[in-house]
């Protein structure tokens, strides 16, 4: 499992729930490496199994990822509407509008729809 986590470490910047389901994904990695290691081959295990473990964390990536390529401008303004519809709502005790949306982080309607 230490082997495991520490193949998940390179993708930490995902939330903490994601994080989970991460290490889980790599325990599957992890088992299958088990099954299929063949101490004839001289290899050391931990440089047999990486490889299997990384490989079930990026497949997890690929198909919970989004389905068609999406520019990271957009990617990451998914991400500020989110934040900025959290804060708005908070502070407006009601949902934003999408003109309030889009003054609040200085972009057209357009750009926020």
């Amino acid at each position: 499992m230490s082997l495991v986590r520490f193949a998940a470490r390179r993708f930490r910047m995902r939330g903490r729930d994601e994080m989970e389901d991460i290490v889980q994904v790599g325990t599957l990695g992890l088992i299958k490496a088990i099954d299929r290691f063949d101490l004839s081959r001289e290899v050391a295990f931990t440089t047999f199994a990486v490889p299997y473990v990384v490989g079930e964390m990026k497949r997890f990536f690929r198909d919970t990822s989004w389905a068609v390529h999406v520019p990271r401008r957009l990617q990451e303004l998914r991400v500020e509407l989110a934040k900025a519809r959290d804060h708005l709502t908070a502070v407006l005790d009601a949902t934003p509008s999408v003109a309030e949306l889009a003054a609040y982080l200085e972009i057209t309607e357009d750009e926020g729809r």
